[in-house]
């Protein structure tokens, strides 16, 4: 074998233990980088060359094969359907929370309080029938009632517009991640063509993926020429190769299926016209859709179909009685012509607004001791009025708070488990795919005593030419 060819050997060496330190060195620096995927230096033997009198084979240095990225794609499949449900079992619960302290009464009179304390007033009022103070104590009373059925309902209204937001920020975030897929593939597949590896770029692609995905449900695959496809799960494709489509919000009527007047409605680039609002499921964008169009939307027609029935009940009652003046058909609330946002409608009457004589407490004109209409009126406190005659007011305003605190604890059970169910899932992607520093300086000293040895094989094989050529000169 020919002294430059040693030479060779031995550069073929510096070249290999220069790429690895250059891998290493940029493992090291990409440790806290989210979505990093450990690479290493895969080599080979470069072709050997045949001994003299062909009697065997010597090498003649190493080959870089490739620079390979440590990455499991099974388990980062897991990792993106584990984040996606805890993102939308997280998103569901700040709504959840947030129309849990709406109905809070810890802190002060809620509408149990303040129905609990109109129909008192009204006890007190039959003891005392001709009793003004009493009777500005029954208006003040029911105006408190009113107030606060208007209060919930504003609040409730304010989370689903805060929904609407969120939606729409996220929305904003599917597109422009869609749009970073679609360019990467496009960039991946250009270096891929050319027999290189995009590590780098394929790591950017996994976690703007799982951060896709964690805002709505998608199916995602690879076609043959490596470009990763989306699908919108139940809709259909949002990244194809170097094309996307985008999801656009618009502001709609309310709609059958509990979406609210002028709440977002969402559709695709590629049908304008058509609503997927209520087939997006999974994920932040799932999640908000849901406790927007489900359980808010339940706890408003629960809570209108409060206000309705208390207010028709006691009108029943009370335009059958006289007030003070003997006049009688006197509403005490404003009729409801349905339970349609009763709980925003609910007002006094303008008689009683106006006067509190107006409050009748007899069954009879002209009889100021008679308080038959105010005890009837004080026992719907435990008459049932609701669910068809089933349940009292205060039964089925309980059984409100009740349902919004069971989908908060349960929701928030679940989630703690699945956050376990991450983390475990992170450990396992570490384990393949995170960067052990201490392994890393390992690897660094390996590599730098490798570049330090085949240096020394030039030296060596320099010093060996020195020697050929000195013979010439004798």
């Amino acid at each position: 074998m020919a002294i430059p060819n040693i030479m060779n050997t031995g550069r073929s060496g510096l070249v290999a233990a220069k790429a690895s330190i250059a891998t290493t060195g940029h493992n090291i620096a990409n440790t806290n980088t989210e979505g990093y995927s450990r690479q290493r230096v895969l080599q080979g033997t470069d072709q050997p060359h045949p001994a003299v009198g062909n009697h065997g084979f010597i090498g003649t240095g190493v080959l870089i094969n490739r620079v390979e990225r440590l990455n499991d794609e099974y388990v980062e499949k897991q990792i993106r359907n584990g984040n996606r449900e805890l993102a939308h079992m997280e998103e569901k619960d700040l709504a959840l929370r947030q129309t849990e302290d709406i109905f809070n009464e810890s802190n002060g009179d809620g509408i149990n309080r303040l129905m609990a304390r109109f129909f008192n007033e009204f006890r007190k009022l039959s003891n005392e029938p001709d009793n003004e103070a009493i009777r500005q104590a029954v208006r003040e009373g029911a105006q408190s009632l009113v107030n606060d059925f208007h209060r919930i309902r504003k609040e409730v209204d304010d989370v689903r517009s805060h929904i609407d937001s969120r939606v729409e920020g996220f929305v904003k975030e599917v597109n422009s991640l869609a749009e970073t897929i679609r360019d990467l593939n496009s960039r991946i597949q250009v270096i891929e063509v050319s027999g290189a590896s995009a590590n780098d770029l394929l790591d950017k692609r996994d976690l703007a993926v799982k951060q896709l995905a964690a805002n709505v449900e998608v199916n995602v695959y690879k076609d043959r020429q490596g470009n990763v496809n989306i699908d919108l799960a139940n809709v259909g494709p949002l990244v194809t190769g170097p094309n996307c489509e985008k999801i656009l919000v618009r502001r709609t009527e309310a709609d059958g299926q509990g979406k609210p007047e002028n709440a977002l409605t969402l559709s695709t680039s590629a049908n304008a016209n058509g609503d997927i609002t209520h087939v997006l499921k999974g994920g932040k964008i799932g999640a908000l859709l849901q406790t927007r169009d489900q359980t808010l939307s339940t706890v408003l027609d629960r809570l209108d179909e409060l206000a309705f029935n208390l207010t028709s009940s006691v009108n029943e009652i009370h335009t059958q009685g006289f007030s003070r003046e003997g006049l009688q058909g006197i509403h005490f609330f404003k009729p409801s012509e349905g339970k349609f946002r009763a709980s925003e409608f609910i007002s006094l009457s303008d008689h009683v607004k106006e006067s509190a004589g107006n409050i009748a407490a007899a069954a009879i004109p002209d009889a100021p001791g008679d308080n038959r209409i105010a005890i009837a009126i004080s026992g719907l406190q435990g008459a049932r009025i609701m669910n068809g005659g089933k349940s009292t007011a205060d039964d089925f305003y309980n059984s409100i708070i009740s349902d919004v605190g069971v989908a908060t604890n349960k929701n928030r059970s679940g989630m703690n488990q699945q956050k376990d169910i991450v983390t475990q899932l992170g450990k396992m992607r570490e384990q393949i795919s995170g960067v052990s520093l201490d392994e890393e300086a390992a690897n660094l000293l390996q590599f730098q005593h490798a570049f330090d040895a085949s240096a020394k094989v030039i030296q060596v094989a320099d010093e060996m030419l020195k020697t050929v050529l000195d013979l010439k000169r004798y």
